[in-house]
């Protein structure tokens, strides 16, 4: 399950996670809209509802293949549940989910815990709780996930993530490598790090500048901002194989001056070819466009 998120409506928190990677709704918080003291108390009557029963089933159908509506194993099954309730017994969403093997809903135990529910179901129940409340649900979730796309397509945020993808391999490399003083004993050695060397040589030979140099060049940019976030998508896929071909040559013990012109060559090689790349005149567009719109 990934973390535990919230969000507010009307005053509730409600709580929400991602599991499976679909997006679940605490219904338990949204339950308390309606009764803030005891929410388990909505939730076991709209479970009891035909017309709930009749959208959870369509629900199930459509989207789990093991939904078992007959008695399987260890499951009773979705008629035994239906002739359950029929006949006035209780019910409830953990024997809806044990019964039938249900997927769209979850029960979860500890602090943070709760009934659980796919979206879609969410919303049902939000409706059943309140007609106005249901709309500022929608709209809220509708919200967080416009505002979930607008990050994921940030132009920054894209060209940060293609920038980092071989940053971590030429670090092991450089680690592999270093002189175990300069780890255990900072002083004298400290300026003899090679990090900030190893990337300058790359930045050099890809931007035609150190990550300093650019700075003292753009003072009007963010402090926060770099080059590689102004870099082009061409320049950044270059970037990335260059990490990985410097970490290769790093793990063979090549000096300094020959990983240089070996870099050198191949991005002399890499240039011409994939600037003809359709695939990389794509992902420029699609960048280029994401950043007219903010």
């Amino acid at each position: 399950m990934s973390k535990r998120k919230t969000t507010q409506v009307l005053g509730v928190t409600i709580s929400y996670h991602k599991i499976d990677n679909e997006e679940f709704i605490n219904l338990t918080d949204i339950s308390r809209y309606k009764n803030s003291k005891r929410p388990e108390i909505p939730i076991q009557k709209w479970i009891g509802a035909n017309k709930t029963i009749e959208f959870l089933l369509a629900w199930e159908r459509k989207n789990n293949p093991d939904f078992k509506h007959t008695e399987t194993g260890v499951f009773k099954g979705f008629e035994k549940f239906a002739a359950e309730m029929l006949a006035g017994k209780s019910v409830s969403v953990s024997k809806w989910i044990t019964n039938t093997n249900a997927k769209g809903m979850k029960v979860i135990r500890g602090k943070y815990g709760g009934t659980f529910a796919h979206k879609n179901i969410a919303f049902h129940f939000a409706t059943w709780i309140n007609a106005d409340f249901y709309l500022y649900v929608v709209e809220e979730f509708e919200r967080l996930k416009q505002e979930e796309y607008r990050k994921l397509g940030d132009p920054f945020y894209q060209k940060r993530n293609l920038a980092a993808g071989n940053y971590s391999l030429l670090i092991a490399a450089i680690f592999s490598q270093i002189d175990e003083r300069l780890l255990t004993h900072p002083q004298p050695y400290k300026s003899r790090l090679p990090f900030a060397s190893e990337v300058d040589m790359i930045n050099k030979i890809v931007f035609g500048a150190t990550s300093k140099e650019w700075k003292l060049q753009n003072t009007d940019k963010p402090v926060d901002r770099n080059q590689r976030d102004y870099a082009t998508i061409l320049e950044l896929a270059i970037l990335n194989n260059l990490e990985f071909l410097d970490a290769m040559l790093l793990q063979w013990d090549c000096k300094k001056e020959e990983r240089k012109a070996f870099l050198q060559e191949a991005y002399d090689f890499q240039y011409p070819i994939l600037k003809r790349s359709k695939t990389i005149q794509r992902m420029q567009q699609m960048a280029n466009r994401l950043l007219d719109e903010q």
